[in-house]
Formats: structure tokens, sequence, C-alpha cells
């Protein structure tokens, strides 16, 4: 009697244990969900000025304020990306005009970090879109020490926002491409930006 006990215990706590698995990970996932990191528009051409890094998200939804956040008519199949976000018909309407891009397999990544380079491309892009940026035969060089460091898909966008006095060295002459860019730092290149691209 006592070995069947036992082992109607045992077959107990095995039963509770597999039900247990299910419900946690339900509770993690939402938990994921809930803590997701959100735009911090702080008004139509800044974002909350601090030490922290800039995201992909909040990057676009910048340029999408500064356009008067429009509507658009455009299919954006990222897996990453609800409808019922607060910042989807920015990367809606990014996506559409080219400014962004996202990484394949149906990822945007609206909470990945941005770099100092991927800043100069998205940048340049919406600057492209208002008929600006370089044309024809171009050449600028760039005397940064790291320069060569730069990747290709950025360079022509690192020399154009180099020339207007957008972007410039950190320190030691260096550009420091893959390095993230805090909000501070992207604010300060914002005010310069908006400057150019409304001066033309």
């Amino acid at each position: 009697m006592l070995n069947k006990r036992v082992l109607a215990a045992f077959f107990s706590l095995t039963l509770a244990g597999s039900m247990t698995l299910p419900a946690f990970a339900i509770n993690t996932t939402t938990y994921e969900m809930k803590s997701e990191l959100k735009p911090v528009i702080s008004d139509y051409t800044t974002v909350i000025s601090d030490e922290n890094p800039l995201t992909r998200v909040e990057l676009v939804s910048v340029l999408h304020n500064k356009e008067g956040k429009p509507y658009v008519n455009f299919a954006m199949n990222y897996d990453d990306i609800a409808s019922d976000t607060e910042y989807a018909e920015a990367v809606r309407w990014a996506s559409s005009e080219k400014i962004v891009n996202g990484y394949g397999y149906g990822n945007f990544g609206p909470n990945d970090f941005v770099t100092r380079e991927q800043l100069a491309v998205i940048l340049y892009r919406y600057a492209q879109s208002k008929e600006q940026g370089f044309t024809g035969n171009w050449a600028f060089p760039l005397d940064y020490s790291d320069a060569k460091e730069i990747s290709d898909f950025a360079y022509e966008a690192v020399c154009w926002l180099t020339m207007k006095n957008i972007i410039g060295a950190t320190q030691d002459n260096l550009f420091a491409p893959k390095t993230q860019i805090t909000h501070k730092d992207a604010n300060q290149i914002f005010e310069q930006y908006f400057k150019v691209i409304d001066a033309i």
C-alpha cells in the first residue's frame, strides 16, 4: 500500500510540473510584451534628452512627426510591428518612402539601437526624399581617422552630413560609425539637421 501511495504522489507531482510550464511561458511572454520599449518623443523634432540610446522607432517617429504624421496606404509586412501600436504609422510611412528598411524575414527591429552611421543613412534618405543630397559626380574627402571603418552603404550619407556640418567627429578625430548614439547627441544632430532641411 505504501508503494502505491508513493507512486501516486510521484505521478501527481509530474502532472503538476507539466501543467506549470505552459503557464510560466505565457506569463513570461506577457511580461515581455508589456515591457516593450516605446518612443519617448518630447516634441515633433526631438526625443527625451538623456543618455539612453536612440532606437529605430524613435528616429522614425521624429521624422514622421516632422512630416506632419501622414497616413499612407502601404502594405507593411513586419512581424514585430503590431498595427495598433502608436508608432505603426510612422514605420509604415517611412517604409513607403524607402527611408527605412527591415532586416528581412519579417523583422523591422523597432527597439534596436541606432549607430552613428545608421543615423546618417536614415537622415540622408529623408533628405533625398526632399530632393536634397548629392547629385551627379561628386567628391567629398572625409578626414576622420577611422574613415575606413565607415560601411560602404553609409559612406555617401556620412559625407553629405559632414559637408553640411550636421554630424562630425566625436573625439580624437573619430567618426565612430558603429557607436550607438544617445538621445542627447541625437537631439543636437536633429537641431542642425532640420535647420539645413528647412533652409532649402
